[in-house]
């Protein structure tokens, strides 16, 4: 059985922010590259997200994007002690915006409540406000 992680992003205006960051900070990691994600303990469930877990991302109250988890590492970090590194694939993948409430750290996320894949991500494609895919939703246009 899988399951996935939630994961809030502390500091990013929006995707195209997150986005920006993620492809700075890209890093090799058992062959391919991928971007590290700190967090203070390795997860119980390790095994179970790296079967097909993903993680999924908060931005300004709302989910809006995943990424494919690939492995864990346990580091020692100058000023925090000892950390996790959740590594992901760099690909984002971009979901249907859905609110979310604050919450500190990370949660499990169960399949059956994430929200849907809208496809692949690109930095450099011009997509429209969120705001204005939830009107034209509401107004049945999407």
């Amino acid at each position: 059985m899988s399951i996935h992680m939630i994961k809030l992003v502390v500091g990013c205006e929006d995707l195209e922010h997150f986005a920006q960051i993620q492809r700075r900070d890209v890093l090799p990691y058992e062959g391919a590259m991928a971007n590290p994600v700190w967090t203070r303990h390795r997860p119980k469930r390790a095994d179970e997200l790296l079967e097909h877990g993903s993680i999924y991302r908060v931005i300004k109250n709302r989910i809006q994007c995943r990424q494919k988890i690939v492995g864990f590492e346990e580091t020692d970090h100058p000023v925090k002690g000892k950390m996790c590194l959740i590594m992901v694939e760099p690909e984002i993948i971009k979901t249907v915006s859905t609110p979310k409430r604050p919450f500190q750290g990370w949660r499990y996320l169960k399949p059956a409540d994430a929200p849907a894949d809208v496809g692949a991500f690109n930095l450099d494609e011009e997509e429209p406000p969120a705001e204005m895919v939830e009107d034209l939703k509401a107004a049945g246009l999407l």
